[in-house]
């Protein structure tokens, strides 16, 4: 791509969905916000400008950025930092959104990061892309209490304990099909101190930016090992299951968006941060234990056995482990290299003490 096609991104929206105005300059002639009809949000977009546009300084902290794109094929880019003494950090290149609904997606980056400090950003893309910045919990703190709801013996916090009803969303129409595995994640963007708001950040950019309607994993974990509901939508608002297990029935599970074209009977979860190059807590990989232990017990697949997935809608199938990290589904090097090495591990520990309350129709017997 030549470098004239290129320009400095100046859309900018911050917070949860609040409108933005830019204090180093006014939004170029004709720019005006739009409401986005459905989502109730009002988001200042502006047009890309020629490269030295110079930084975006949204109204509120800056916490997280996210870049969409103009097609598939120009999902390039980078981003730096800008902070109050007027330095700016190096250029650090946009990696592309690995997690989609099977119906598709904005192309999009991974959420970034802002550095501790940081009060601006810019970003260089293909003309036609699109920033918007999230806030981290710094500039709205939020007494929510994190009690928890029961997933079997599972602790879980629901959505309305870490603020989902903050942010419009939740306008994905459930689906629900049969558990047949389960795909571990990293979200591959530091959390920030307010773990609560990074699950927030991440569920704005699904939901809304990206247009999804919800987050696409089913659970979150935090380094300290909470274990967050992601995907809504079940009844009586329950996490992952349509309706909550019993012994011998391994109810349907709400399909989320985390494996494009292999959700349909597919549970996410997800830990918060990149593990690239250093692996996660040692709480967050034993609540992922426990996790795994728990779930694939209720659906009745040994975590150390394989599938035979096949999609419902689409019939796409291939043999798979039970529980897998993601880049084994393909195209993808999440969950990170530090943390990939670690799913025998997840599997041989969930394996202790494992108990099925169902039988699976997509396991392969275990030992074969």
């Amino acid at each position: 791509m030549s470098v004239s096609r290129r320009g400095f991104l100046t859309a900018a929206s911050v917070g949860l969905g609040a409108a933005v105005a830019s204090s180093v300059r006014a939004p170029l002639a004709g720019a005006l916000p739009f409401d986005t009809g459905s989502l109730g949000v009002v988001q200042d977009l502006m047009q890309a400008v020629p490269t030295g546009s110079g930084m975006i300084q949204p109204s509120g902290p800056l916490g997280y950025v996210g870049v969409t794109f103009p097609s598939p094929e120009e999902m390039l880019g980078r981003i730096r930092f800008g902070f109050p003494d007027g330095s700016v950090g190096d250029w650090i290149p946009l990696e592309a959104l690995d997690s989609a609904p099977d119906s598709g997606s904005l192309p999009a980056s991974e959420l970034v990061s802002a550095p501790d400090g940081a009060v601006s950003y810019e970003v260089d893309a293909p003309a036609g892309s699109e920033a918007t910045a999230f806030d981290d919990g710094r500039g709205t703190p939020r007494n929510y209490s994190l009690g928890s709801t029961g997933l079997l013996n599972l602790p879980v916090i629901p959505r309305a304990a870490w603020g989902a009803g903050d942010v419009s969303g939740n306008r994905w129409s459930p689906t629900f099909f049969a558990a047949q595995g389960i795909t571990i994640h990293h979200t591959a963007v530091q959390p920030g101190p307010d773990r609560a708001a990074s699950v927030r950040a991440i569920y704005n950019y699904h939901a809304n930016t990206l247009g999804w309607g919800d987050v696409g994993y089913h659970l979150i974990i935090d380094p300290e090992g909470r274990i967050y509901q992601g995907r809504g939508g079940t009844v009586g608002g329950g996490p992952v299951f349509q309706v909550p297990p019993v012994a011998g029935v391994a109810p349907p599970i709400v399909t989320g968006g985390h494996v494009g074209g292999y959700n349909n009977g597919n549970i996410g979860i997800s830990l918060l941060g990149d593990f690239s190059y250093h692996p996660p807590t040692a709480a967050a990989i034993g609540a992922t234990i426990d996790c795994v232990r728990t779930l694939s017990g209720a659906i009745g697949v040994h975590p150390q056995s394989n599938i035979n997935y096949h999609n419902p809608q689409g019939g796409a199938s291939r043999g798979m482990p039970a529980v897998s990290g993601h880049r084994q589904w393909g195209g993808t090097a999440c969950p990170g290299n530090a943390f990939y090495g670690m799913m025998q591990f997840i599997r041989d520990h969930a394996a202790n003490g494992w108990t099925p309350s169902a039988v699976s129709s997509a396991a392969v017997p275990f030992g074969s």
